[in-house]
């Protein structure tokens, strides 16, 4: 029993057992997660939670009542308000030499920590993904840049090839780490913006001709009319020419559409898969997720982290992965299926009604409508009605179209990401009507 207490002859015999029972029944939760390391099927409570997150607290050093601080970094902080804000796991996770490493002053932490981690895996699982994983305690864009590192340290990479994405975090993921990026450009398929393969393969070609170890760096989840990169073929590619190949996958894991990508990709050659905790676990913004086949990449990465680290993205992951379960997730993959299905009939309609149309971009999240008004004129009275999230491109516009050259339309990006309910997407098409 996790917690064994003598109560003896401070009550009768049979409240006693009685008791211990009710105790026992509510340990055993905890001790089920500790045991199996593996996401509940069905969510736990949040008392539950907090209950293992403060037993686990219980046991980093700094809990001690007889300990002597003497180091430099004893976990001292000045306000309840401030342990609370960590869950009491002061002395953060990792060491200096590496984020995944047990930390001595924080045996409870380091618990949770690794007890995250498996949870990942499994829920991972649970999703088709048979892969080792980590959470990290930075966001994607530094997931990122600590995932190049370890592909610079591991295989000489001083190149990063990008088929191009307008999307700041990974240009300046490679920009912070000094690498110097090879970007490939994208054509225009119909509506769709996407980059060749063939276009990929020359790049790593002329990169590896002229000496350089090129690291590719290929984009799954976008904004349309940007497409997902072709990860499987890329990751074919990168495997005859045994070089790196990372993914970023920000919200990929919260719909099937990306996670059989994924799948197929992960039978060549992946390094790193790199997602968001909070754009799909609901976590507040701050931690990352990377996942592959490859243990040995990720202790890798593991090793780029300086220093230790703050426990609180790591905890967050924890108690997503507790509160909701996997049938639970399962089931809000399905609502967010459910409602990307409207806002495509609604926006069709919409669009009929305005002369407008709705783009043709494979996309399960995100949709287009073009509209014959300035698209920042109508984001922006959009953000007015209290609507957030909606982009508005104009054609000649770097975001998410051709890195050089116009696009034919100006454009409202919708989205529909998990969490979403049917009530939002009916509001948001409501107030679009008013303005586009």
């Amino acid at each position: 029993m996790l917690l064994d207490i003598d109560i003896s002859g401070l009550i009768p015999k049979h409240m006693e057992n009685r008791g211990k029972l009710t105790l026992k029944e509510n340990l055993k939760i905890i001790e089920n997660i500790l045991e199996q390391r593996k996401v509940p099927e069905n969510g736990i409570d949040e008392e539950h939670i907090k209950l293992l997150l403060r037993i686990l607290s219980f046991m980093d050093t700094d809990k001690d009542p007889n300990v002597i601080q003497i180091g430099e970094r004893e976990a001292r902080v000045y306000t309840k308000l401030q342990r609370e804000s960590v869950f009491d796991f002061c002395h953060g996770v990792g060491r200096s030499g590496n984020l995944i490493d047990p930390q001595p002053k924080a045996p409870g932490a380091s618990v949770m920590y690794k007890l995250t981690n498996k949870l990942l895996e499994s829920f991972l699982k649970s999703l088709g993904l048979n892969v080792k994983a980590i959470a990290t305690p930075v966001a994607t864009g530094m997931t990122i840049s600590l995932s190049l590192s370890a592909s610079r340290k591991k295989y000489g990479s001083n190149v990063v090839i990008y088929p191009y994405a307008a999307h700041k975090s990974p240009i300046k993921a490679t920009s912070f780490i000094g690498m110097r990026m090879r970007l490939v450009e994208t054509v225009l398929d119909g509506d769709s913006v996407k980059v060749e393969v063939s276009d990929i393969e020359d790049a790593i070609r002329r990169e590896i001709n002229n000496k350089n170890n090129p690291v590719v760096l290929s984009t799954l989840t976008f904004f349309p009319p940007r497409e997902s990169d072709n990860i499987e073929e890329i990751a074919k590619i990168c495997g005859e020419y045994d070089i790196p190949h990372i993914i970023n996958g920000a919200y990929a894991i919260q719909n099937f559409y990306y996670i059989d990508k994924i799948r197929k990709a992960l039978r060549y050659r992946v390094d790193a898969i790199i997602s968001s905790s909070d754009k799909n676990l609901f976590t507040p913004i701050g931690g990352g997720i990377v996942y592959t086949k490859d243990e040995s990449f990720l202790k890798e990465i593991s090793l780029t982290y300086p220093g230790r680290a703050s426990a609180n993205p790591i905890v967050n992951i924890l108690i997503s992965l507790l509160a909701i379960g996997t049938k639970n997730y399962i089931d809000l993959m399905k609502e967010q299926k459910e409602c990307k299905k409207l806002l495509d009939e609604l926006l069709n309609d919409l669009a009929n009604k305005k002369g407008e149309k709705v783009l043709n971009v494979k996309n399960p999240i995100s949709s287009c409508i073009t509209t014959k008004k300035d698209p920042l004129d109508v984001a922006g009275k959009l953000y007015n009605l209290r609507v957030t999230g909606p982009r508005g491109v104009r054609k000649n516009d770097k975001f998410g179209t051709c890195y050089l050259g116009e696009y034919p339309y100006n454009y409202i990006v919708v989205n529909s990401a998990i969490g979403v309910k049917k009530e939002d997407i009916y509001k948001v098409i409501e107030k679009l009507s008013k303005v586009i």
